[in-house]
């Protein structure tokens, strides 16, 4: 970037019940169809192991490979699906600490729930507007935001015990950026190999990217530094942001299926990404505090801050690539899959993640299916997930509901929820 802004130089339950209530007498009334879900819904359901899983238009979210398994024609109406989360706190200690006065062990424990990296946040939005699909060929437009940021530890620790003489505060772990893009995706599958054993699939997304919103923090950081003479402290943030752009991005897939069984490999995002050049900025926030005691009684020269903003030049961010691993078998009444994912971090701050999912789908009538799973991230821990789908005639409708680092509620540190409705013919 040319343009460089100058800087002095510085150290729910009811989604569950209204499907019950208005689709169990339709199904008294009208022939039963396979109660089949959409990507991230049925997915959710089943704690995210859907890789191998995956079929129709859900394997174009999954695993594209999978289109070529399965004939048939679908059209999806509509999909939503929302998670938001962290890596340190649950509902329980939210609630505990809301309002509360702290004593000095209630301090102890909030601190110990905080990693050395940092409280770092995370939210998932995803939207499916429509989607068609004719055996192993698919057209799909939809939506997806998606952020991540880290506090770093010292700011809870300055805030829950103030500072101290010969003290150093240290915020250098501090980074953030997020994105919310449109997308039209042409899917395409072909089996490489055919036998009485089995079939190898390939598959393929294609997709345009109509870029929306991006922020991210380019560079922050600071200290603070007691001493028996005063405290001298910075802390800065600069950060970029975009009202527009475009691009492009390719996932591929493999999926070899023998008699029951399924296994199945993905990348999403293997190439592409956003140019952005529309709406751009540059925001630098810097605070200054020298020598600053309790007798100081002009706190307006002891501590200065400076907000400047300007245009930016145009620039091109990628969007994370995730791997995933996975296997299925599916029986005339159940689907049983689990799967291993690495997804990389939006912005190079952010560190690299690894997870698993198992989850299973019971088949239990033609027009029910609930479905369970469990999931886990190396930053925030083991979570749950319960899901359900309904069929009646060609109508399909599903909804999910998943905790984060928790596998009840009150432990939980995130939730998300999903649901979505398509016609099956």
């Amino acid at each position: 970037m040319t343009n460089r802004i100058p800087r002095p130089a510085m150290p729910s339950r009811l989604p569950f019940a209204f499907v019950l209530l208005v689709l169990l007498p339709l199904a008294a009334v009208i022939a039963p169809g396979p109660a089949a879900a959409q990507g991230q819904v049925r997915a959710w359901g089943m704690g995210g192991a859907l890789t191998a899983a995956s079929r129709g238009l859900a394997a174009v979210q999954y695993n594209p490979a999978n289109l070529a398994l399965e004939g048939g024609t679908e059209v999806g109406m509509a999909e939503a699906a929302v998670m938001v989360g962290n890596n340190s706190l649950s509902l329980d200690r939210y609630n505990e600490i809301t309002g509360s006065y702290l004593d000095t062990a209630a301090k102890d424990r909030l601190m110990a729930d905080i990693p050395a990296g940092g409280l770092a946040l995370d939210a998932d939005v995803r939207v499916s507007a429509v989607g068609v699909r004719s055996g192993p060929v698919a057209f799909t437009l939809g939506g997806r935001g998606q952020g991540r940021g880290n506090l770093d530890r010292d700011y809870f620790d300055l805030l829950l015990y103030g500072n101290s003489v010969d003290q150093t505060v240290d915020f250098s772990s501090t980074y953030g950026g997020g994105y919310a893009v449109a997308s039209a995706t042409a899917s395409f599958a072909a089996a490489l190999h055919r036998s009485e054993d089995g079939v190898l699939a390939a598959g393929v997304n294609v997709r345009y990217l109509q870029g929306l919103y991006e922020l991210h923090i380019a560079r922050a950081g600071g200290s603070l530094d007691t001493r028996v003479a005063g405290i001298d402290g910075t802390a800065y943030v600069d950060a970029l942001s975009a009202e527009g752009g475009s691009g492009y991005a390719v996932d591929l897939g493999l999926s070899l299926q023998r008699g029951s069984w399924n296994l199945a490999a993905a990348v999403d995002n293997v190439a592409g990404g956003v140019d952005w050049d529309r709406g751009l900025q540059e925001d630098s926030y810097t605070v200054t505090a020298s020598a600053v005691t309790l007798l100081d009684g002009n706190l307006d020269t002891a501590v200065t801050d400076q907000h400047v903003s300007g245009s930016a030049d145009p620039y091109r961010t990628d969007l994370p690539r995730a791997v995933r691993l996975g296997a299925s078998r599916a029986t005339a009444a159940m689907t049983v899959g689990a799967e291993l994912v690495r997804e990389e971090g939006y912005t190079p701050d952010q560190p690299t993640r690894t997870g698993a999912a198992v989850g299973m789908e019971w088949r239990l009538a033609g027009w029910l299916a609930p479905r369970a799973g469990l999931r886990y991230d190396e930053e925030v821990g083991t979570g749950g997930a319960l899901g359900l789908g309904l069929g009646a005639g060609p109508w399909r409708i599903d909804a999910a509901v998943m905790t984060v680092g928790g596998l009840t509620p009150g432990a939980a540190r995130g939730f998300g929820a999903a649901v979505g409705t398509k016609l099956v013919f």
